[in-house]
């Protein structure tokens, strides 16, 4: 008996459900981007790694303030628990792009 090879219907049909996910998980990341209220500019990698640091942030400290950490007084602590203080330029010239300062 002959392996049966996948349909070319049946291909397609995997890469327009890989093609969809995508497209959903970029719009939910760009909503993330706008509920926080950044007005800036979206650089999907600076707003992960931002948001990457907030949520090891709310690991450590378990406080409903330390949500959108990278908008408050708490992200420079949260930078110096994480000890990412040699960072701090960086992630702060990310953030004012996020809400688009200079």
């Amino acid at each position: 008996m002959k392996a049966s090879m996948p349909s070319a219907a049946t291909f397609v049909i995997l890469i327009l459900g890989v093609v969809v996910i995508t497209v959903i998980c970029v719009k939910e990341a760009e909503r993330g981007f706008v509920s926080l209220g950044c007005m800036g500019t979206y650089d999907k990698a600076d707003f992960f790694r931002l948001d990457r640091l907030c949520d090891e942030c709310y690991q450590m400290f378990r406080e409903p303030e330390v949500s959108n950490c990278f908008k408050n007084n708490y992200f420079p602590l949260c930078v110096d628990a994480l000890l990412l203080l040699e960072e701090q330029r960086r992630l702060d010239a990310m953030v004012n792009r996020l809400y688009g300062k200079r």
